[in-house]
């Protein structure tokens, strides 16, 4: 990391101790002097439970009403301050002299590349994990009769971009049921397959009841066989940590708004380097060549993933992004998934001593989805949702994907063992 990533590492460390949170007030973090100095983090951190002053200065950074319970990260995460700040300053600074700033959005993709564990040239900025979906299904140029094998719990805007390609090409779509997301699942993929079989499309985690895939397996399963791998880690890319070398897989992609904490409008795009010469993005336009004469009719695409980055972009939303890969980094990815399963793990513990109440996320799945039903109470899951919200101050979302009729909790960073127990405590009452 070059010295100003240092020194915004440095900062938010100071920030997420509380310091500047007791010194700055209702004020958003900003950039320290490049001498500033804090006692490395990780020293003081301690255990995922706790109340303690540490966990209450991550909620300080964030703008959240006091009193609402915001349990809906997989659906839209909230950005702390140091992330609205980056925006921000960009925008400003960017409209005193009209310009783009095209040539800042290397260092963010330094931090981004290196918090994902990818290269530079396999990593693309997108708007969000849906328009990633639509590049690589676009771009793979599937053929008349090629087979797309997915699962019946995949998010809408990761299974919609393949039966918009269906709509063009005769191509088959199979979903299977995905089980528990363990052996079963690649034993019921691997007996999904034929030979016309071109690409298995999974989520990491599944939106619906936070399956943990076994996504190494499926990417050494597709391999063997010659079949794309494609990730949707909209659930996954700041939940979990997430290295993408390690996960084998041929293509992944994931919003900046849920668990990154991000601008909404962000996202990512890996492209494995074996398919930088296979993958052709459906678009192109300036910065998408790395030749291009108009009189000589001469174009010659980028190999880099960045060449689907065609055009005018929006600047200050990547820098954004990059200030929420630093907050996440800051407290440690490890850290991060410790305190946001510890919390679901709670909140289970507290629902399994409820009559009526079921559990749909499996006990180990060590995710920070919890996904269950209410049907002794009577009531559809938007009912319980919109009454949760309106009279007792709780956002979860209502889960109707692959007819589970349930109710998903998402907890994170900024959550807190009270809001988990105060959940409970209210569904008791309502039951």
């Amino acid at each position: 990391m070059n010295d100003a990533g240092s020194s915004r590492r440095r900062f938010l460390q100071q920030c997420l101790a509380g310091a500047a949170v007791a010194a700055a007030g209702s004020t958003a973090c900003r950039q320290p002097d490049s001498g500033s100095e804090a006692a490395p983090f990780s020293e003081a951190w301690g255990s995922a439970a706790g109340t303690s002053e540490r966990w209450k200065s991550v909620r300080d950074q964030f703008l959240l009403e006091p009193g609402y319970a915001y349990l809906n990260t997989g659906g839209l995460g909230p950005s702390p301050r140091p992330v609205i700040a980056a925006f921000d300053d960009a925008w400003l600074e960017l409209e005193r002299r009209c310009e783009s700033g095209h040539g800042q959005r290397a260092e963010v993709r330094d931090r981004a590349c290196e918090f994902l564990g990818c290269r530079e040239d396999e990593l693309a900025f997108t708007r969000n994990a849906t328009e990633g979906m639509n590049l690589v299904a676009r771009g793979l140029m599937l053929r008349d009769g090629d087979e797309v094998v997915m699962t019946t719990h995949e998010h809408p805007g990761g299974a919609m971009p393949w039966f918009a390609v269906r709509e063009e090409t005769p191509i088959e779509i199979r979903a299977v049921e995905p089980g528990s997301g363990g052996d079963d699942t690649l034993e019921r993929l691997r007996g999904a397959l034929t030979p016309r079989t071109r690409v298995v499309m999974v989520s990491h985690i599944t939106c619906t009841a936070g399956l943990v895939m076994p996504v190494r397996e499926i990417a050494d399963m597709c391999r063997e066989r010659g079949i794309v791998c494609v990730i949707d880690g909209a659930q996954a890319v700041g939940q979990v940590p997430v290295d993408l070398k390690g996960l084998g897989c041929d293509f992944y992609v994931a919003s900046g708004h849920k668990w990154l904490l991000g601008p909404k409008g962000t996202g990512v795009l890996y492209v494995r380097d074996e398919q930088l010469d296979h993958w052709k993005p459906p678009f192109a336009g300036a910065y998408s060549d790395s030749r291009f004469d108009l009189a000589a009719g001469l174009f010659e695409r980028l190999r880099p993933a960045s060449a689907s980055e065609y055009g005018t972009r929006n600047t200050p939303l990547v820098l954004g992004l990059g200030a929420a890969f630093d907050f996440l980094a800051t407290i440690g990815m490890e850290t991060v998934a410790a305190r946001a399963a510890y919390l679901a793990r709670r909140l289970r513990e507290g629902l399994s001593q409820l009559q009526g109440v079921e559990v749909l996320t499996p006990a180990d799945a060590g995710a920070a989805i919890l996904t269950f039903r209410l049907p002794a109470a009577g009531g559809d899951p938007w009912e319980w949702s919109n009454l949760l919200r309106r009279e007792h101050g709780f956002r979860v979302r209502p889960v109707g994907e692959a007819g589970l009729a349930a109710v998903r909790a998402s907890t994170h960073v900024f959550n807190s063992e009270e809001e988990v127990d105060r959940l409970v405590d209210v569904l008791e009452s309502l039951l």
